[in-house]
């Protein structure tokens, strides 16, 4: 195959790609994720179901590829993180990084029908921080556990929270009252005061 055709082939397989991409984004943003099926997805994108199928085994391996789109952007915020750093340093690259990323990620985060999907990201992606630094590494592996499931649930649904309630609150200050209650607790909100 000539350099030429093998361009045009590479430019078509990605044009192909991003058109399965876009119009997976419009449709998470329109519906719950049990609507959007490989039929639905092809008819919209204007491609035959065997082309999906070059490109993706299944709709979930096209959730996964989205996802590690996602997380490969976070992780480049969080490595701009040098060791050590708190849990208010990481609050304040999850928040920013996810209110820049627009209606089709506060979907997958906050649409119930795609939570086990944002789920998965997100406890990967703070495992990806702990790889990277553990400021609880002393703990046993069962104190870790549960500290490391606490900052999965709550971070999240904080986020969701700030979602739900309209996003009254400015950026800045969710940034600010969620890293407190990450790192401080309850109990140090309440005696520093809000």
């Amino acid at each position: 195959m000539d350099f030429n055709r093998e361009q045009h082939v590479d430019l078509r397989v990605q044009k192909t790609r991003e058109a399965i991409k876009n119009t997976f984004r419009e449709m998470i943003c329109e519906m719950p994720a049990e609507k959007i099926t490989v039929k639905e997805l092809t008819d919209r994108a204007r491609i035959h179901r065997k082309t999906f199928y070059l490109h993706y085994a299944t709709i979930e391996a096209l959730y996964q590829d989205m996802m590690s789109e996602i997380a490969d952007g976070y992780y480049r915020e969080m490595e701009k993180l040098k060791p050590p750093y708190s849990f208010k340093d990481m609050n304040r690259i999850f928040f920013t990084y996810y209110a820049k990323q627009g209606k089709f990620v506060e979907r997958l985060i906050c649409e119930p029908s795609y939570r086990p999907f944002c789920n998965q990201l997100h406890a990967a992606t703070l495992q990806h921080n702990l790889d990277r630094y553990n400021p609880y590494a002393d703990f046993s592996p069962e104190k870790q556990s549960m500290i490391h499931t606490f900052l999965v649930v709550s971070s999240l649904e904080l986020y969701r929270q700030w979602i739900a309630d309209g996003k009254k609150l400015p950026l800045e200050e969710v940034i600010e009252l969620t890293g407190k209650l990450l790192d401080e607790g309850i109990s140090g909100i309440i005696r520093k005061g809000a």
